[in-house]
């Protein structure tokens, strides 16, 4: 009996300590290493105009369209290949999990970059994730003015 519940403690102990969990951050989840999530920064740094430099998605060697956004303090201008294709109202808002934009935008396909993505913002560079998670691209913008 004894030698029984001996081999049940360890048994549970050997169990539990196979059980470790730990967590390893993907330094490639979010290319932006420096970010705010104060609500207020980001919308200090939001307004202006962004240019796209990069696309996260589940292809191999996206290609980067011409893409740029004119952002001011409640709307935003898509523009591609220097035509503006989109105007839409936006509010940025504080979640549990981070900051977000949220827009009026309709769905499109043109017009991904601005329909309700989580926003990683810092002075010079936004990226904005529509869902990586779920195999939903990313874009990464930088500041041009």
């Amino acid at each position: 009996m004894k030698n029984s519940i001996l081999s049940l403690l360890l048994l549970v102990a050997l169990g539990i300590i196979s059980c470790k969990k730990t967590a390893e951050v993907d330094p490639t989840a979010y290319p932006l290493k420096e970010y705010t999530l104060d609500l207020n920064q980001a919308k200090a740094w939001l307004p202006g105009k962004w240019k796209l430099i990069k696309v996260s998605a589940q292809i191999l060697n996206p290609t980067i369209p011409n893409v740029e956004l004119v952002i001011d303090e409640n709307q935003i201008n898509l523009i591609q290949d220097g035509i503006q294709t989109d105007k839409v109202d936006y509010t940025t808002v504080k979640t549990d999990y981070g900051l977000l934009i949220k827009t009026n935008a309709q769905p499109r396909g043109d017009n991904w970059y601005i329909r309700d993505p989580s926003l990683y913002i810092n002075k010079d560079r936004m990226y904005l994730d529509l869902g990586r998670a779920q195999d939903l691209p990313a874009y990464e913008f930088s500041k041009v003015n």
